[in-house]
């Protein structure tokens, strides 16, 4: 009798599975329109009992809603959630050789961990909460921590991920503020590094020119001012006992995961597959068209980044009817997942076609002996051959199911993350933050807003689009 429950057993597990991706799918994809809806904080709360309740997805659970919560410019909420994020990430955190394995078996049945540059970016975001609530030193640990995790992915896997200039850029601005605070020249000292390090990293970058040389100035440093004047010319024109008005700007919507397709259909997988199979000692009746063909149903494993929204390539802000300055790109979050994720893919198709032929190949010998055993039982009489039809019509089924992409993503993360800088004389402003395309051309009408500057110190406006 054990036997004869062998397959609805199998169906119930795979319906249970299911049932399962389907709940996050749908949990998720009413969050997501609710926030895009520009609703954040109920988007947030929506997310709620998936955040405090133990499970596969919780960490994802968890950086959205910090985000989101983060979006409503709620940061001390959005650091409670975004901490417990950053702690369960370093506890869930696989290697590559776990995570080449993974794959094979259908990671969403597995503990969501995070891409490298989502886990980097949960500490990005702690860092922007902490200078919202004020406290530079907090936000300076949370930056440097970007580029030291990044620095540790590079040393044990091999990939060559460039150092984050938003966290450098934002580091040296957090330094600052902690020095003109306390007079210090060590903390003056330290911001002044990390700009030399930014124009090391991207010389082109114009933003730097005049921070290397207002810090050079103000650290004494003689010989490193007329050395950046004479290549940059004078940029330090700053108005007297000025305060400064910091631009962070997060632009449209985020890259998210979606299938390559058929997994036979993909030319370099396909070739790997049959390259195994050649190379393989197969049992006797299984032959490579039978693992082709019942490979027919199932997904590439790996799955793409796919672009989204991003209308606004930079902002314009106006200063009492002036256009002032832009803002510039310093974090480029697409472009990074994407080019990861392909890097990956041409890393790792070979082993995961391997693997996928070394396990398509066992099914087919599995239906085989079942299909053999079935009509050896003679207690089983009249329904060895419906047990040999299941057998085998399952044999596709159950493979393809677990050989798909796992989807999951973080979702409500911005396209690229931006900076713009304005120091002024202490008073109060009328401004316009002016949204323009890569044609030059306004794409909305313009946000208006008030803001008070006072003398040495820095006022941090923090702006998200949506589209």
């Amino acid at each position: 009798m054990k036997k004869w429950f062998f397959v609805p057993l199998t169906v119930f597990v795979l319906v249970f599975a299911l049932g399962c991706a389907a709940n996050y799918n749908q949990v998720m994809k009413d969050s997501e329109k609710t926030f895009y809806s520009g609703k954040y904080k109920e988007a947030a709360r929506s997310l709620l009992p998936a955040v405090n309740k133990s499970g596969k997805n919780q960490l994802l659970f968890m950086m959205e809603a910090g985000l989101m919560l983060h979006a409503a410019h709620d940061y001390e909420n959005s650091n409670k959630v975004l901490l417990e994020a950053a702690k369960l990430s370093e506890r869930i955190a696989t290697s590559i050789s776990k995570q080449a394995g993974s794959l094979l078996l259908n990671e969403t049945v597995t503990n969501y961990k995070g891409e490298d540059f989502e886990r980097v970016l949960i500490h990005m975001y702690l860092g922007i909460n902490f200078l919202m609530l004020k406290n530079a030193d907090s936000a300076r640990v949370e930056f440097k921590k970007v580029n030291d995790i990044l620095r540790d992915i590079n040393v044990t896997t091999g990939k060559q991920y460039k150092q984050n200039l938003m966290a450098k850029y934002l580091t040296a601005i957090a330094f600052e503020i902690s020095a003109d605070k306390d007079n210090d020249f060590n903390d003056r000292e330290f911001a002044y590094v990390e700009y030399k390090q930014i124009y090391q990293l991207d010389p082109r970058l114009a933003l730097v020119y005049r921070d290397l040389q207002r810090l050079s100035k103000k650290l004494d440093d003689a010989e490193d001012y007329n050395k950046w004047v004479g290549q940059f010319g004078k940029r330090d024109y700053i108005p007297q006992d000025a305060g400064e008005l910091v631009m962070i700007y997060q632009a449209g919507q985020g890259a998210v995961k979606v299938s390559r397709g058929s997994l036979l259909s993909d030319q370099a997988m396909a070739q790997g597959i049959r390259v195994t199979l050649n190379g393989m000692t197969l049992q006797q009746g299984v032959t490579i068209g039978a693992v082709l063909a019942i490979l027919k149903l199932a997904q590439n494993p790996i799955p793409r980044f796919k672009q989204r929204s991003n209308k606004v390539d930079y902002l314009l802000i106006n200063v009492n009817g002036k256009d002032v300055d832009r803002t510039y790109m310093l974090e480029d979050i697409e472009t990074t997942a994407v080019k990861n994720l392909e890097d990956d893919y041409k890393r790792l198709y070979m082993k995961v076609a391997a693997g996928i032929a070394v396990k398509a190949a066992a099914s087919v010998a599995a239906g085989i002996a079942a299909k053999k055993a079935a009509e050896q039982f003679k207690k089983v009489g009249g329904y060895a051959g419906l047990i040999g039809t299941v057998v085998g019509g399952g044999v596709g089924v159950g493979l393809a199911s677990q050989i798909k992409p796992d989807l999951r993503c973080w979702h409500t993360l911005p396209g690229n993350l931006q900076l713009g800088r304005i120091f002024l004389a202490p008073g109060t402003y009328n401004i316009q933050i002016k949204f323009f395309n890569n044609q030059g051309q306004q794409v909305i009408n313009p946000v208006k807003s008030t803001v008070e500057i006072k003398k040495g110190e820095k006022t941090i406006y923090n702006y998200r689009t949506l589209f």
